[in-house]
């Protein structure tokens, strides 16, 4: 595994600067300054400042900091350069809510298959995805070497479906469950906003010579 170059925090940090500066641009804006970022992440606009300044990256006194190449940047340190592709598991009520989220597509998080072991669903089409039978998860992941996955089952089906997610070779897992699942320490399971969880483990992927396409 390679050196882990950046700390835990700055990573952290970094992966919430990008999801409100890209909702910024998305509102229209071009433009921001360390305080901007500060007041809506609530992080110190002295520790933004620092950060910006640490990995040089410079705005213009008066008008702040250019939103499209800070999006650039940060993109850049956390190795999210290219659109990265997930499985979501569970097409019930959770699953399609995460199918339309439209949040996902924004931040370049495409949702390439989604898989469900009911008969009912299996084979129809929900908000423009087919629902593939999960019998054939496992071999669609490795074909496709899927690294992100959403789990989004019942409670009773969290740990088996998580057990056949680390097989498939799934190193990061949103849990979107209400139990927590056990799997080897080297696989990220997550439990919060998709967004700036998957901003941030792209960076440990990126590091571990992981590619998502």
């Amino acid at each position: 595994m390679a050196d882990l170059v950046y700390s835990e925090g700055i990573i952290q940090r970094l992966s919430q600067y990008l999801r409100h500066v890209i909702t910024l641009k998305d509102i229209g804006k071009r433009t921001v300054t360390s305080q901007n970022i500060s007041d809506i992440t609530k992080i110190n606009s002295a520790e933004v400042r620092r950060d910006l300044i640490y990995f040089g990256i410079k705005g213009k006194r008066g008008v702040g900091f250019n939103i499209d190449d800070l999006i650039k940047a940060f993109n850049k340190i956390l190795g999210h350069e290219e659109n990265v592709r997930i499985v979501l598991v569970g097409a019930g009520n959770l699953g399609r809510a995460i199918l339309n989220y439209k949040m996902l597509n924004k931040f370049g998080f495409i949702i390439e298959n989604v898989f469900d072991n009911d008969e009912n669903i299996v084979g129809k089409k929900i908000l423009g995805k087919e629902i593939l039978d999960i019998t054939f998860m496992k071999t669609t992941i490795k074909d496709k070497s899927l690294k992100v996955a959403i789990l989004a089952v019942n409670t009773d089906s969290a740990q088996s479906v998580a057990n056949l997610l680390v097989d498939s070779g799934i190193k990061v897992i949103i849990n979107y469950t209400s139990v927590p699942v056990k799997v080897p320490s080297n696989i990220n399971v997550q439990a919060a906003d998709p967004i700036q969880i998957l901003l941030h483990t792209l960076y440990y992927l990126s590091h571990t010579g992981q590619t998502f396409q």
